[in-house]
């Protein structure tokens, strides 16, 4: 979303910006070249600016908030890979697309919080220079 940061957070695993999501909010037609993602509801923090996010001391704070609504699609193949390396244990069938993506996330007021709303155009008006789908396998997956 820019250069303006709302992510989960760090786990303390050091695994960043990822959060769980209802397994029914994603749906996949990998053959179809197809992906879309529609959430609802994301806690997330409003870290400000990314450098703030990754920052573990965050020095200009952190809101909780919420991304109310995500919404991506993926389609139109344009070119697929597919390898194995299995020195490296890992393989893949990668799908190169485009993506579409509209979203709505608030920081509510108070806690510091100051009722700031982002609102991003209509997804129809994205413009994509690269999305990917894929299947992967990899590490104790790879088979």
């Amino acid at each position: 979303m820019g250069p303006h940061s709302y992510d989960p957070g760090i786990s303390p695993t050091g695994v960043f910006w990822a959060t769980e999501i209802p397994e029914d909010s994603i749906e996949v037609h990998l053959g179809k070249g197809k992906a879309s993602l529609h959430a609802t509801d994301i806690s997330v923090f409003d870290a400000f600016t990314i450098p703030n996010s990754l920052n573990p001391t965050h020095p200009l704070g952190r809101i909780p908030s919420t991304i109310n609504s995500l919404d991506l699609e993926w389609s139109g193949v344009t070119r697929t890979l597919e390898f194995s390396v299995d020195a490296n244990t890992f393989a893949g069938y990668f799908l190169e697309n485009s993506a579409t993506i509209e979203v709505t996330a608030t920081t509510p007021p108070g806690l510091g919080g100051n009722g700031f709303k982002f609102v991003s155009d209509p997804a129809s008006t994205t413009i994509s220079h690269f999305a990917q789908i894929a299947h992967d396998q990899n590490g104790v997956f790879f088979q």
